[in-house]
């Protein structure tokens, strides 16, 4: 076997278009690779007859490159799109030939060979569009972006908000540099401190906030430093991305100024509405309490005098009717006769007796004017209970020896309607008391709290239940019901003016305030016994004679 034999098997095993063609340029040998791509005969291929698998847009400017070579006696390379006859299609080839002598023949011939780099100028132009994608990201971002090499820490990259913000040069003036040169050295030697932790530990680091001296002049940035790495998992660069909060720290730092200064206000006219609540409480209570008398000694006056006209009239009305009654029954025993003297008189009143239901009126009216009557007694009972529970001896001295029982009931039937609204049932167990030397009106008020206060708490079906006894020194009255109960922490806090555990708009939280601020002033005391689920039990001890200040136990 020749040398040529055995050079044009190699050639036929190579993956590569082979071809060898005369000084001249003309082609004067393809290998098999040549056939099976292009579907072209070696015969076909001969002289310039390659040119036709070459793609027309690419084979001009091919053709004038070979000549050049051909004249020159240079390397030949180009690229160039060569149709494939399996589908037709072309694909991107490297075309390479250099000028050599045969050392067996001492012939001159270029020998040249065909790459397939259609895979690889793909993948260079996707490339490309990934480039070309990342860089419009990178450049409209509205943070500022800047990338550093592992090794020195120099800039390699910065995007536009970065050179104009950041750094207010232009990026060729920062690349190749460090933070030194643009940074005072403290600062710069902080920056450089964060990025090496951030190269050696492989991890973010997120700087929410930290002060960068720029052109525009010292500005708070939030930065995020993470490292990247190469195909061995090295650092290779160092990214970095920076968002001015300059002015997001400005108006977080009046906002909290203004926050400070509105708290302090309000504590202030918190603490000032407080204090004249307090005082509008206490001047209210002792106002209503003078005034209460007053007003339901007026109202009851304005009352009594109707009050004791209408029910005379009621009493006369009953008289006269048993007496129209008995008239009524005479005259309807005369129907017979009437029947036969004057039928169409007789007619007449059987008809309007009939319109007017006599029967019905002759049985019920009776009994009207008496259930009327006993409304009336009724009114009349409550304006004495309402004089009774506020007592105009309240604006004077205390009374001596006061009956507390009876100031109890009149308030009990004062509330009773509020208790069968609520389907709470009020009990009595009263025993009679010693007098006590007391404002009734006040205490009255004591019991309407503690009154109130109990069937709020009790559910449907509940009991509250008013009791009273001697005790030494003094009596003792207890208002239990069987509600909700009060764990400790609320206990504790019941009587300090305006703590309610009722909703907003539903309670003031002075009513226990004020009752104890008035059993203190009887000198006597007040307790409360509750747990939660268990009802709640107040007992109120007031003594016989004027005593020390009250305590709550």
């Amino acid at each position: 076997m020749t040398t040529e034999q055995r050079y044009r098997m190699l050639a036929d095993a190579v993956p590569q278009m082979v071809w060898v063609a005369t000084p001249e340029g003309s082609v004067e040998y393809c290998n098999r690779r040549w056939v099976e791509l292009t579907g072209m005969s070696p015969e076909a291929a001969q002289g310039a007859g390659w040119l036709a698998a070459i793609h027309p847009a690419d084979a001009p400017h091919f053709a004038r490159r070979w000549e050049d070579s051909v004249q020159s006696g240079e390397p030949f390379e180009s690229e160039c799109r060569v149709k494939q006859a399996i589908d037709g299609a072309y694909r991107w080839h490297l075309a390479r030939a250099a000028l050599a002598r045969s050392e067996e023949t001492g012939a001159t011939s270029w020998y040249g060979a065909f790459t397939d780099i259609d895979d690889l100028k793909r993948a260079a132009e996707e490339m490309r569009g990934l480039e070309r994608f990342v860089d419009s990201i990178v450049e409209n971002i509205p943070d500022m972006v800047f990338v550093k090499d592992a090794e020195n820490l120099r800039f390699v990259r910065v995007n536009r908000r970065a050179e104009e913000d950041l750094f207010g040069r232009p990026r060729h003036e920062l690349i190749g540099r460090t933070d030194y040169d643009f940074s005072p050295r403290e600062e710069a030697e902080a920056f450089i401190a964060n990025d090496r932790t951030v190269l050696e530990s492989g991890t973010l680091l997120d700087v929410p906030e930290e002060i960068n001296h720029t052109p525009k002049g010292p500005r708070v940035m939030h930065t995020k430093k993470i490292p990247l790495l190469d195909g061995d998992g090295q650092p290779k660069y160092l990214l970095g991305i920076a968002r001015d909060i300059t002015r997001r720290k400005q108006a977080e730092n009046e906002m909290r100024e203004k926050n400070r200064l509105l708290e302090e206000a309000i504590r202030a006219e918190r603490a000032s509405y407080e204090a004249l609540q307090r005082a509008q409480a206490q001047l209210v209570q002792s106002e209503k309490l003078a005034g209460l008398g007053q007003l339901v000694a007026g109202v009851a006056h304005e009352i009594n005098n109707p009050l004791a006209f209408v029910t005379n009239n009621v009493v006369v009305l009953q008289r006269d009717f048993a007496q129209l009654k008995t008239v009524l029954e005479l005259y309807q025993s005369t129907d017979a006769k009437l029947a036969l003297a004057a039928s169409q008189t007789l007619a007449e009143i059987r008809e309007l007796a009939g319109r007017i239901d006599l029967p019905y009126i002759m049985e019920n009216l009776l009994e009207t004017l008496t259930r009327s009557r006993e409304g009336l007694k009724r009114i009349q009972q409550i304006v004495k209970d309402l004089r009774e529970f506020s007592r105009q001896e309240a604006v004077g001295e205390m009374q001596q020896a006061a009956d507390l029982n009876a100031g109890i009931e009149s308030t009990v039937n004062i509330i009773r309607g509020r208790a069968r609204s609520r389907k709470v049932e009020l009990e009595l167990a009263l025993v009679p008391l010693p007098g006590v030397t007391c404002h009734p009106a006040k205490i009255n008020q004591v019991v309407m709290n503690l009154l109130s206060n109990a069937i709020d708490a009790c559910a449907d079906g509940g009991i509250v239940t008013v009791r009273t006894r001697s005790v030494d020194g003094g009596v003792e009255l207890q208002v239990c019901d069987d509600g909700c109960g009060m764990p400790p922490a609320v206990r504790e806090k019941i009587f300090d003016p305006f703590f309610t555990t009722k909703p907003q708009g539903q309670g003031t939280g002075l009513g226990l305030s004020i009752s104890h601020g008035i059993i203190a002033e009887h000198g006597g005391k007040i307790r409360v016994d509750s747990a939660p689920g268990k009802g709640s039990k107040f007992v109120v001890f007031l003594p016989t004679a004027l005593n020390q200040k009250a305590e709550v136990l």
